[in-house]
């Protein structure tokens, strides 16, 4: 096969994804559906905290792991180094200090649970499993879904989360927006993701 061969060979078959890639975000069975085709994923993330208190955001920066059905990790390299990992039912995390790493098993970890839980939902498709939120899919050249708390108790610490979702890779989140207020948001941008590529194991069970 010559390289001339080769090259409109895979010119015409990105023409034939082109439909697919456009409309996998059209509907919450598209996205489902795309979602289903991704039995793995890791990604970068820079992560942007916006606060009144603060002169500029506060910047972290990680890496995130998935392996269909249930296992997820996620690490901050910087500024601080830590690890939250999913594996089945079980959620660990861990920090990194001078003496290394050490496992926090604090009082915060059950509603790290549910954050991990709340993401799991989100990479299998699943926008709309929380009861506690309204979920909207918002069609256009940058579609996303957005995710309103029902209870007016919950509007007080979040108000919404804006899902982006990309354009260019079907079943992938290119960014999520919390907003707590108008003044008070996080925002995660996710790049360099890679899909249904052989994950080993110990991603999901080893720190290092």
């Amino acid at each position: 096969m010559t390289g001339l061969h080769c090259a409109r060979v895979r010119f015409f078959g990105l023409i034939l994804c082109l439909p697919f890639l456009l409309a996998w975000s059209d509907s919450w069975e598209g996205i489902r559906e795309a979602s289903r085709r991704i039995t793995s994923l890791e990604a970068q993330f820079i992560q942007k905290k916006t606060l009144p208190i603060l002169a500029k955001p506060f910047v972290s920066q990680g890496r995130f792991f998935y392996q269909a059905p249930a296992q997820l990790r996620w690490e901050y390299d910087r500024p601080v180094r830590s690890v939250l990992m999913m594996n089945g039912g079980a959620v660990k995390r861990y920090f990194k200090d001078q003496e290394g790493w050490r496992e926090d098993a604090g009082a915060a970890l059950p509603a790290m649970r549910l954050v991990m839980e709340e993401i799991m939902n989100w990479q299998q498709g699943r926008f709309d499993a929380n009861p506690q939120f309204q979920a909207s899919l918002l069609k256009g050249p940058e579609p996303r879904v957005l995710l309103v708390p029902k209870d007016s108790s919950w509007r007080k610490m979040i108000q919404r989360i804006e899902l982006i979702l990309s354009s260019e890779q079907a079943g992938v989140m290119k960014s999520v927006r919390v907003v707590e207020d108008e003044r008070t948001d996080t925002v995660l941008e996710f790049s360099q993701v890679r899909i249904n590529r052989p994950l080993p194991s110990s991603v999901f069970v080893n720190v290092e």
